[in-house]
């Protein structure tokens, strides 16, 4: 196999400045068949980018907070039917703003932190009583700029104090749902979380260049972010989510946006999830992240772009519908994005996965990663 169609869309992109760098990786029955890097990890400073290229994952995250969470479902620990106040009491008396006055709001469920309609929303969202989200993501920015920083349960914690966007499992909306499954599976595993994704996923596949920070053997290898593609592309002067180029272990681990990796990293995970042979999850726990969680109420505010075709649950879209979608994979292959271009998709039907890694602010699903995906399956399909 020589997936020229797949180089020669990735050389275009770089060569036209439609990206600054790319790895792409893709495996087949858990073995690599395709790996590419192109263009530059450092502009500046002339360093290819490569598939060992250290990348901010940002939500691509969401995938192995996921995983873990399927795995203690697999162990009897969770079941997502259970109220979230049974593990983080804070959420006992959640609530919502309505006309200006709270209101009570139904028990948030772990279904709904999985499937994002808990109404836990992210920073920065346009909506009545998002004042209180909005102090605490400042608050832990401030806590990690003086060496003082809220951990996991303690982020967690303060969350349950502050209101809904919706009354839980009304409706979907992007948010801060992962960050709070963070903390649970630390209450259910009696592990820190970072402790718990090392010993029970990135260990047991090989997964040896991910985790919270980038220690300092390996910033040499850290990707320089930008915020465009142009010649020079700019820097960002600002940060996303409280993301920092960490050295040490930090204390918030963000189980939505705030692991390192590599694209041959994550390739181990697209393995596993489309074929297994690590024992890492179960294939009964791959064919329930297979299927669609929402309701058709709640997938009326599923409306974006990148996910026409798809269903959602998990922190995962589901392809339900591949013309809708516009891709040549298969109906119930899975997967997700990060804000700088993280991608990966799972394909369990023919034991397909396809990576690709971009270091760009607000790339999400890109161009390149959907006619990425559609050049493999031409190739092996």
């Amino acid at each position: 196999m020589e997936f020229g169609y797949a180089k020669r869309i990735i050389d275009k992109t770089i060569a036209e400045h439609g990206e600054n760098g790319a790895s792409a990786i893709v495996t087949k029955d858990g073995r690599k068949v395709f790996s590419y890097s192109a263009g530059l990890a450092d502009v500046e400073g002339g360093v290819p980018f490569a598939e060992d290229t250290v990348c901010r994952a940002f939500s691509c995250s969401k995938i192995v907070t996921s995983v873990a969470a399927m795995q203690l479902i697999e162990r009897g620990l969770l079941d997502i039917s259970w109220d979230l106040d049974s593990i983080i009491p804070e959420f006992r008396d959640t609530y919502y703003v309505c006309g200006g006055k709270k209101t009570e709001s139904p028990k948030i469920k772990l279904r709904d932190l999985l499937n994002m309609t808990s109404g836990i929303p992210y920073p920065g969202e346009n909506r009545e009583g998002i004042d209180g989200m909005n102090c605490l993501w400042g608050e832990l920015d401030q806590s990690i700029s003086k060496g003082q920083s809220l951990t996991t349960a303690e982020f967690a914690a303060k969350a349950g104090k502050c209101a809904l966007m919706f009354p839980a499992g009304n409706e979907w909306m992007y948010g801060s749902s992962a960050d709070i499954m963070g903390a649970v599976i630390e209450k259910l595993s009696g592990q820190r979380f970072g402790e718990y994704l090392e010993e029970n996923i990135f260990a047991p596949l090989g997964m040896k260049d991910t985790a919270f920070y980038v220690p300092k053997e390996k910033k040499s290898r850290l990707a320089v972010l930008y915020e465009n593609t142009a010649q020079p592309p700019k820097k960002p002067e600002w940060t996303n989510l409280c993301i920092y180029d960490r050295e040490e272990p930090p204390k918030f681990e963000s189980g939505g946006a705030g692991l390192f990796t590599t694209a041959e990293d994550f390739s181990l995970l697209g393995a596993e999830l489309s074929c297994g042979g690590k024992g890492v999850i179960s294939r009964s726990a791959v064919r329930f992240m297979q299927q669609n969680g929402l309701s058709p109420k709640q997938k009326q505010t599923f409306t974006w772009d990148s996910c026409k075709g798809f269903g959602y649950a998990n922190f995962m879209r589901i392809l339900d519908d591949p013309n809708a979608a516009g891709l040549l994979a298969p109906a119930g292959s899975f997967g997700w994005d990060g804000w700088t271009g993280t991608y990966l998709l799972a394909d369990p039907e023919n034991k397909i996965s396809v990576t690709l890694f971009l270091q760009r602010c607000g790339a999400g699903t890109t161009q390149l990663s959907r006619s990425l995906v559609n050049t493999v399956y031409a190739e092996l399909i």
